[in-house]
């Protein structure tokens, strides 16, 4: 008892020294677990430390220890977590894929538009009838016409509690509660709901939030550009001291237009967040927020 009340003099105090990476000790290493106001704490024997939403997190519908695969599901209503926002959101890490779970570009096509303040997702460019796919493996947790504008749309439900829509689909190829892989069908990409022309709007949201899906894909070369991913509430709209903020030093013969179609972005957007017009004069060496 005297150990555990020094160790946790210790840990209130942030004198314990962190264990780095992921822990590979065993259970029979760990004294105690402790709440701090960052998260869970687990304390080792050797004085080490590490915050338990460092390791990552992958489920399967049998292990839901974390409510990850059902809090907030709701097959009639596409926010399943109504209250939830980016401060809300707590750190944790999550794995995007391994060996027994893979990702899959849910349609290759041209990038039309991307993810704005007033944009959650990606537009990709597509035919219909063109076949959209699963990213990752889930559960398909709403499958229907939603008349707020997307159309015919699938949310899945992925096993690190992400979620990916597939909206403005001419027609849908699951249902509700149906186990899905990687790369299968869920529908044919169309042009219904609020939509000037065939292609898939696709987004990825955490308990509702949206972020950049291009925070996660390589879009170019249809792939992760990470196995695991931080989620903090800095990846959801980033405000101006974001770190992961994006920038542009402005080049000899830059436009506003040749910039955007760079970083998938609209020129109106570019000129929101510096709070410029479209008729500012661009000067080379200086610097525009693209992201």
């Amino acid at each position: 008892m005297q150990i555990r009340r020094a160790i946790l003099s210790l840990a209130a105090g942030l004198l314990l020294v962190p264990f780095t990476g992921f822990s590979q000790l065993n259970e029979s290493q760990v004294i105690d677990t402790i709440e701090t106001d960052k998260g869970p704490v687990i304390l080792y024997k050797d004085f080490s430390w590490e915050y338990l939403g460092d390791e990552p997190v992958m489920l399967s519908m049998e292990d839901d220890s974390t409510g990850l695969m059902s809090e907030g599901w709701n097959t009639e209503q596409i926010f399943g977590f109504r209250r939830m926002s980016a401060d809300s959101v707590k750190d944790t890490v999550l794995m995007l894929a391994s060996a027994d779970h893979e990702f899959k570009m849910p349609l290759r096509g041209k990038l039309l538009r991307g993810f704005m303040y007033t944009h959650k997702g990606l537009d990709i460019r597509a035919n219909t009838g063109d076949s959209v796919s699963a990213s990752f493996d889930g559960v398909v947790r709403y499958a229907q016409y939603n008349r707020g504008g997307f159309g015919y749309l699938v949310i899945i439900r992925h096993y690190n509690g992400l979620e990916t829509y597939y909206a403005h689909l001419s027609k849908i190829k699951v249902k509700v509660n149906q186990v899905v892989n990687a790369g299968d069908l869920v529908g044919l990409a169309g042009s219904t709901g609020r939509s000037r022309g065939p292609h898939l709007h696709f987004e990825v949201r955490y308990k509702d939030v949206a972020l950049d899906p291009l925070r996660l894909i390589d879009f170019d070369y249809g792939k992760l550009l990470a196995a695991n991913f931080q989620v903090s509430k800095k990846i959801f709209f980033p405000n101006d001291h974001d770190v992961n903020a994006v920038y542009h030093k402005i080049r000899k013969g830059d436009t506003l237009g040749t910039i955007a179609r760079k970083y998938h972005t609209s020129v109106k957007e570019i000129c929101a967040r510096n709070k410029i017009r479209t008729s500012t004069t661009l000067r080379v060496g200086k610097t525009l927020r693209v992201r």
